[in-house]
C-alpha cells in the first residue's frame, strides 16, 4: 500500500536541487547537464550549483534559459554558490568561463568547506553527474543529512564517481533507502536517456512531493485488493508520496477526514475504482451506501468533481459502469468521464495507458503553475 500524509502547500518554498559534477565535460556530459537544467525548470524545482565550468556552467545556462522562456526571473529560483579560484584553463592558458549568474543569485563563500556547508544546507536533493572526489564528498554529505541523491550512473569517463556512488546507494538500500521512491524505480535511473532525462523528473517529484498528484478512491467492502494493486503500480511510476490511498496515506494520530480533504484539494487526478460490489445494497434491503449523505466514497467523488479534477473511473473484477439513475444527483457528472476496464489479462497495458494520461495532466498542471 502507498500514500503520504499531505500537508498544506500554500506559501511553500521552492524545492531546490543541487547539481554537482565534473568540470571537464565533453559533448555527452554537456548535453546531459543541459537536459537536467531544463528538466528542473519544467518541474518547478529550484537549482543550486557552483560557478565552475563544466556541469555547473551548462546546467545553469539551460536552467535559466528555460525559466526565461516561461517569463520567470532566475531570482528566487536559482542560487549560484560562488568561490574564487575555481577555474579551468584551455591549452595555452586562457581560462574557461563559468556561468555569469545575476548578482542577486550569487552567494559568495570563502573556501571549499564553506561551499559544501552552504550547498548541503540549501538543497532538498542532489543530482551528481560524474565528478571527482569533491563532488562525491558533497553528495555523501547530502546523504548524511538525510536528503536524497541521484547519481547519473552512465556518464563514464575519468571523472565518473557518480557510477560508484549509484552502486553504493543500491548496496546500502536496505538500511538507507531514498525516501519516496522504490528500489526498482531508482534502478531506472541507470537507463540511458533517449528522450529528455528519463526517470529523473519522476524520481525528483517522487522524493520531494509534499502533496499527492493522484487520489485513489475505492470502497473497502468492494475491491480493496484491486485498489491496492492499482495504487502500488501507480506509485511504482510516480513515487510513493505522489499517490494517495487512505489505508496507508493517513499517518498515526492525524485526523483522517482532514487528511483526505487535503489530499483531494491538492491532487490533480482521481482514480475511482469500481468493483461489482460498489453499489451493493446494505443489510436488510437498505439502499447502497453511496446514496447516503454521509458516505465517504460519495464525498470523495463529489469533491473531485467540484474541484474540476481529471477523473478516471476504473472498472475492476468485471464490474459495469452504473446507470445515471443509480447514482445520487451530485455524482451524475461522473458518467461524463470515459471509464476504463482492467483485468489480469490486460493489466500492464491498461495501467500504462492510465499512467500516460495522468502524466499529461500533471505536466499541464506544472506548466500552468
Amino acid at each position: 500500500m502507498t500514500g503520504a500524509t499531505p500537508q498544506p502547500a500554500a506559501g511553500a518554498a521552492v524545492r531546490s536541487v543541487l547539481v554537482v559534477g565534473t568540470g571537464w565535460t565533453g559533448s555527452a556530459k554537456r548535453q546531459i547537464a543541459r537536459m537536467i537544467g531544463t528538466t528542473l525548470a519544467e518541474g518547478g524545482f529550484g537549482l543550486i550549483c557552483g560557478n565552475s565550468t563544466g556541469v555547473d556552467r551548462w546546467v545553469a545556462e539551460s536552467y535559466c534559459a528555460a525559466l526565461g522562456a516561461r517569463g520567470l526571473p532566475p531570482e528566487g529560483h536559482f542560487v549560484q554558490i560562488t568561490l574564487g579560484g575555481w577555474r579551468f584553463f584551455r591549452r595555452g592558458g586562457a581560462p574557461v568561463p563559468g556561468y555569469a549568474a545575476p548578482a542577486a543569485c550569487r552567494v559568495p563563500v570563502a573556501n571549499n568547506e564553506a561551499w559544501k556547508r552552504e550547498a548541503v544546507k540549501r538543497c532538498d536533493a542532489a543530482v551528481m553527474v560524474g565528478g571527482g572526489r569533491h563532488a562525491r564528498d558533497i553528495a555523501m554529505r547530502v546523504i548524511q543529512h538525510g536528503k536524497p541523491v541521484f547519481p547519473v550512473p552512465f556518464v563514464g569517463g575519468m571523472t565518473g564517481n557518480s557510477d560508484d556512488l549509484f552502486r553504493q546507494i543500491l548496496r546500502t538500500w536496505e538500511g538507507y533507502p531514498v525516501p519516496g521512491v522504490s528500489r526498482a524505480q531508482y534502478l531506472r535511473l541507470a537507463e540511458p536517456w533517449v528522450v529528455g532525462t528519463g526517470q529523473l523528473g519522476n524520481l525528483l517529484r517522487g522524493t520531494l512531493a509534499e502533496t499527492p498528484d493522484v487520489f485513489v478512491s475505492y470502497r473497502r467492502s468492494d475491491a480493496p485488493a484491486a485498489a491496492g494493486r492499482v495504487a502500488n503500480d501507480l506509485a511504482e511510476h510516480f513515487g510513493l508520496r505522489r499517490v494517495f490511498l487512505d489505508i496507508a496515506g493517513i499517518a498515526p494520530s492525524h485526523a483522517w477526514d482532514r487528511t483526505i480533504e487535503l489530499a483531494l484539494q491538492h491532487c490533480k487526478a482521481g482514480v475511482v475504482v469500481i468493483g461489482r460490489g460498489w453499489l451493493q445494497p446494505g443489510a436488510n434491503g437498505e439502499p447502497p451506501r453511496l446514496l447516503r449523505d454521509g458516505d465517504v466514497v460519495r464525498a470523495e467523488i463529489a469533491a473531485l468533481l467540484a474541484g474540476g479534477k481529471a477523473i478516471f473511473p476504473l472498472l475492476v473484477e468485471g464490474a459495469r459502469l452504473p446507470e445515471a439513475t443509480e447514482l445520487p444527483p451530485d455524482l451524475a457528472p461522473l458518467l461524463r468521464f470515459q471509464a476504463i476496464s482492467i483485468g489480469n489479462g490486460d493489466w500492464a497495458a491498461t495501467l500504462a495507458l492510465l499512467i500516460r494520461e495522468i502524466e499529461t495532466i500533471v505536466q499541464r498542471a506544472d506548466a500552468a503553475r
